[in-house]
């Protein structure tokens, strides 16, 4: 499970375009009272990702081309080239 520290460090990297998508996931999911964790479970999970999708999913027309954009080329470990 991450950590909240670890979630910050990843929004802090996260392109400019994205934290409005971020921010609408986010605000799905229910927010623990001062003191107490919130408990989500399975299935609020699935109603929170069906809202999205019926509320037009992530704006994300071409998955393929979307996944173009945002990858990361990297050199694999122990490979020259």
């Amino acid at each position: 499970m991450a950590e909240k520290s670890q979630i910050i460090t990843e929004i802090t990297k996260l392109d400019e375009r994205y934290l409005g998508l971020l921010y609408k996931i986010v605000q799905q999911f229910p927010h623990a009272q001062k003191g107490r964790r919130a408990k989500v479970t399975e299935q609020r999970v699935v109603e929170i990702l069906q809202e999205i999708a019926d509320a037009g999913g992530l704006g994300i027309d071409s998955p393929q081309a979307w996944q173009h954009e945002v990858r990361e080329d990297r050199r694999l470990p122990f490979r020259e080239n």
